[in-house]
């Protein structure tokens, strides 16, 4: 769903095993806060987001957790991205990476630190 500055990616996924909502989201949430993937993915369960909303995230994408639909080993993901200034935030992630810098990971770096 192409709006102005941020777009609506609607995944329906077929997993290798059953699911449900709360499962699944809570994975998904997990993810955006304490994996290595917290620097593309963000999550949000606010039940009013508007597109306008995303504008200048940095994330590859956000998954609106409100929306996400199970059932059996099915599931349809809502997935919102900024399609230019988090597109850039993500191709400026990609030279980092190939340049070797890296910057720590908060809460995840904290976490394991015991902090």
């Amino acid at each position: 769903v192409p709006t102005p500055n941020v777009s609506l990616a609607i995944l329906n996924l077929t997993l290798s095993e059953d699911v449900d909502v709360e499962g699944f989201n809570d994975f998904l949430r997990n993810a955006a806060l304490h994996s290595d993937l917290q620097r593309q993915i963000d999550y949000t369960e606010a039940p009013d987001v508007v597109s306008s909303d995303f504008v200048g995230n940095r994330h590859a994408c956000i998954v609106d957790g409100g929306a996400t639909l199970a059932k059996d080993n099915r599931v349809v993901l809502y997935v919102w991205y900024d399609n230019e200034f988090g597109y850039a935030c993500q191709v400026v992630r990609v030279v980092q990476k190939w340049a070797g810098i890296s910057y720590p990971l908060i809460p995840r770096d904290v976490e394991e630190q015991g902090f």
